[in-house]
């Protein structure tokens, strides 16, 4: 088994990510670092993870990198078993394919019921998995919302997705009280565990889920009008989905044509309704927002705000295990401000 992240990387176990900004680097200059964190993720795309940490790591002057690597899933445990004892190893993210799969090699969740994780600390010897993905999105959508002189409680949120990012999203909506959520995914049984588990849990029927192959329907439902849809799923992201729209299922022969017809029906029917993109494909825009905004809806939303809101705080849980690196500190809120310029 490799011993530490060099290791992993010349025996061809992760690669360096080639798209993010700001992630270049040899192997061989890991061994001069005092530590770094690594972001795992299934497939390269321009992550915006490496030019935020890495700007505040230079802003501090500390002898840190954020490297993000390219993986299998599959091979999860033998990573993660050499990063628990790689010494420079301070934790990392976990990215698109990695978020739920780390959850069984983890030494600990907080809290302990977590579905996914985007951020591994190493704390002692022992990985510990959190998830400030689920916060940096809920306070995108709530500020999107805001504009819209809407507010969260009286707000009904569609969701297309029902893995990683999109479980840990809506229990955070219902923990703030949303009016009503909509699970719109693909394998219909993953919306259903979630919607029932909210509704077990808040005792009201919070969420119901929908099969992706009644999307359009679900969408335009005149008599509950949406104030939000937030895509959760890869669609529109780097790699085999890059071309298709969260707004129809992934077939390649319809996916666009019914897409925009379903955006250009959104608009007459309800044109305020906020929509969110989580992907950040290499070519800008996603195809989801492209769509949109073709359509002629106006509130639209990338990922750049939930990947900025979620960094810092990440960022603050590595620094307080690891003060003996982190010779330098600034508050949770000027971290924040840094990672937003870096980002945009």
């Amino acid at each position: 088994m490799a011993k530490n992240l060099r290791e992993l990387v010349e025996c061809g176990t992760v690669r360096i990510a080639q798209l993010p900004k700001k992630n270049e680097l040899s192997p061989a200059s890991l061994d001069s670092l005092d530590g770094y964190t690594v972001p795992l993720i299934a497939h390269d795309y321009g992550a915006k993870t490496p030019v935020m940490w890495n700007t505040v790591y230079r802003t501090l002057g500390l002898n840190l990198r954020n490297v993000m690597v390219v993986g299998d899933p599959e091979n999860a445990k033998e990573i993660l078993e050499t990063f628990r004892e790689d010494p420079k190893y301070l934790g990392g993210g976990a990215g698109v394919g990695f978020k739920e799969v780390v959850i069984p090699y983890l030494d600990e969740t907080v809290p302990s019921d977590l579905k996914a994780v985007n951020i591994i600390v190493k704390r002692e010897g022992r990985l510990v998995g959190y998830n400030t993905d689920s916060k940096g999105l809920y306070l995108s959508v709530r500020e999107a919302l805001k504009k819209t002189g809407k507010n969260v409680g009286e707000s009904r949120v569609a969701i297309f997705g029902a893995g990683g990012v999109a479980k840990e999203f809506a229990r955070e909506l219902a923990f703030h009280g949303v009016k009503r959520i909509v699970l719109i995914n693909r394998t219909f049984r993953k919306a259903v565990a979630i919607a029932h588990e909210l509704n077990e849990k808040y005792g009201r029927d919070v969420a119901y889920a929908i099969s992706e192959d009644m999307t359009r329907g679900a969408v335009l439902n005149t008599i509950e009008k949406l104030d939000a849809i937030v895509n959760c799923t890869d669609k529109g992201s780097d790699g085999p989905l890059v071309q298709m729209s969260a707004f129809a299922p992934a077939d390649p022969k319809f996916n666009n044509t019914h897409s925009i017809d379903v955006l250009r029906l959104l608009k007459q029917w309800n044109p305020e309704v906020v929509i969110v993109d989580i992907v950040l494909p290499k070519n800008g825009r996603s195809i989801t927002l492209r769509h949109a905004e073709s359509a002629g809806l106006e509130n639209l939303v990338d990922g750049i705000p939930m990947v900025i809101n979620q960094a810092a705080p990440a960022y603050k849980l590595v620094e307080s295990a690891h003060p003996e690196v982190h010779a330098k500190t600034l508050p949770e809120s000027e971290i924040l401000k840094i990672m937003k310029e870096a980002a945009q």
